[in-house]
């Protein structure tokens, strides 16, 4: 077994942290998983061409705005707008560290601050932690006073334990087929997601006779 296959389990378990977290956190503003699915494909590349492995959940994303400065503050239409935006940063926040985190879960750190701080010794300076501490930044511009980074941490811990055997499940098909569509995907983690609440039905009013 080359170097690369030895850490593939590792990046499949931080793969399967990004796309169920993105499934997870998709379901708190929308009710339909396959109409609007939380990203397209999940993957995981036993080479990349240089003796390492690698993987990569294409087309998720809460948010995008990106380059806010102290002299060009985002417009809103209105406060709802910016709530909105705000809401959607910090899902953007904890989509993109639970894949570090899960690698941390799947190393042994159990506890929310040692998987915290494990996460961060990994990967600092890597995409995920870049564009999370990016967004964070611009968090000032978007709510009056920042969650604190360590709440967030704290957030991203509790979902990747809570969904932990989603996780599993995902990172040991990814291991057998390296890429899989998001309805595959779906189909694998689903049974170990808390049901969706049923969609409530539209008032009926008796119509006059």
């Amino acid at each position: 077994m080359n170097v690369a296959s030895q850490y593939l389990p590792l990046v499949a378990h931080h793969e399967a942290g990004h796309a169920v977290a993105a499934i997870v956190l998709h379901r708190q503003t929308f009710d339909d998983d396959r109409e609007l699915p939380a990203f397209s494909s999940v993957s995981i590349y036993p080479d990349v061409g240089d003796g390492e492995c690698g993987g990569v959940v294409e087309g998720a994303g809460f948010y995008s705005a990106q380059g806010f400065t102290s002299k060009r503050k985002p417009i809103f239409e209105d406060d709802m707008d910016r709530c909105l935006e705000r809401d959607d940063a910090i899902r953007e926040i904890v989509a993109c560290l639970a894949g570090p985190f899960a690698e941390s879960a799947f190393e042994g750190y159990l506890d929310p601050r040692d998987m915290a701080m494990n996460a961060s010794d990994g990967n600092e300076g890597s995409s995920d932690y870049a564009d999370a501490k990016r967004i964070y930044g611009e968090l000032r511009f978007l709510m009056p006073r920042r969650p604190d980074w360590g709440r967030i941490e704290d957030c991203t811990a509790r979902l990747v334990l809570d969904h932990w055997s989603a996780i599993e499940a995902l990172a040991a098909h990814l291991l057998v087929k390296h890429d899989l569509q998001f309805d595959e995907a779906l189909t694998i983690v689903a049974p170990h997601l808390p049901p969706m609440p049923a969609a409530t039905p539209p008032e009926r009013h008796p119509q006059p006779a």
